[in-house]
């Protein structure tokens, strides 16, 4: 089940994350390579996944992490951080299969956790978990606010989080070693096509139409993903307890479609679509990771001109 590599030894600390080949934790998997660290991915090469970056510069586990047999893949690792980051994450995909991401996604996070209460060194586990954890916004929502989530895939993330509660506060060994981040929509190379603005950098590459989503007005906020490697590395070292992670840049598809038209001087067509049960607004209060001193390292507008410079 596993595909171990030769390992090649390095002096820094030894992290551990699950989903490491995915859009987003690619590049954190490349960024933590780069400041020298003993990097292990644990990735089964599913849709999202982007095995090219497989270099031999890190450790890959072929593994689901749904799997029982990952814990002891976990613990014999002795990592020194953990990353929980893989999951189900295409919500038209969840509302379609609600039973298989519900069951996929709580089982990988047990797991995680069950490894985590057996390393006596662990520094840190950080659960990855989402914004829409937090339902429908009518404001922009704290950290210790309720969560309410909407669909099969928010509901399996919140799950998450109220796991990570509970691990911490039952088993000492991880008291204070636990830490959460809920990052907003997150946009840039490797992205998945049926994102919003994958699927708008590829409608100005071809001219072929997108669905709009109930008339375009579902309100999102959206990160550069060169933005969350260094958000990561912070909250590991600095961080206690959950950090909602976004730069309160928000816009709807509407808006997003006319900036990207502005960018590359490019029209994106449309068709007019529905999505049941899709909450309208998301957006968080990031005081708390702000006040880690986190900025960002792009606007959103820089972000998405480099993101779009293939098509201009």
């Amino acid at each position: 089940m596993f595909g171990w590599r030769k390992r090649v030894e390095r002096k820094g600390p030894r992290i551990l994350i699950t989903g490491g080949l995915s859009f987003i934790f690619s590049h954190v998997t490349e960024y933590f390579v780069r400041k020298g660290w003993n990097v292990v991915v644990i990735d089964n090469l599913s849709k999202g996944s982007n095995p090219e970056i497989i270099d031999g510069s890190f450790v890959h586990l072929n593994a689901h992490m749904a799997n029982l047999d990952v814990v002891d893949a976990i613990v014999a690792e002795k990592p020194d951080y953990i990353i929980h980051a893989a999951a189900i994450t295409d919500v038209d995909y969840s509302i379609r299969e609600p039973r298989r991401t519900l069951e996929k996604n709580t089982r990988g996070t047990i797991h995680a956790f069950e490894a985590a209460r057996h390393l006596p060194h662990l520094k840190k586990i950080m659960y990855v978990s989402t914004d829409e954890i937090y339902g429908e916004c009518d404001h922009p929502m704290r950290e210790d606010e309720m969560l309410a989530p909407r669909s099969p895939y928010s509901c399996s993330k919140a799950a998450g989080s109220l796991m990570r509660i509970t691990y911490e506060n039952t088993y000492p060994i991880l008291k204070g070693r636990t830490v959460e981040i809920r990052p907003c929509n997150i946009f840039g190379p490797r992205q998945e096509p049926e994102k919003i603005l994958a699927r708008i950098k590829l409608s100005l590459k071809t001219g072929d139409p997108i669905p709009l989503h109930n008339e375009g007005a579902g309100y999102r906020e959206y990160l550069y993903v060169k933005d969350i490697a260094p958000v990561v590395d912070l909250v590991l070292h600095e961080g206690e307890g959950v950090y909602n992670v976004g730069t309160r840049d928000g816009f709807t598809v509407r808006e997003l479609i006319e900036k990207a038209e502005h960018v590359t001087g490019k029209k994106v067509p449309t068709t007019p679509s529905h999505r049941s049960g899709m909450d309208m607004r998301y957006q968080t209060d990031n005081t708390r990771i702000c006040g880690l001193g986190w900025k960002p390292l792009y606007t959103f507008d820089e972000g998405l001109r480099e993101y779009l410079s293939s098509v201009e």
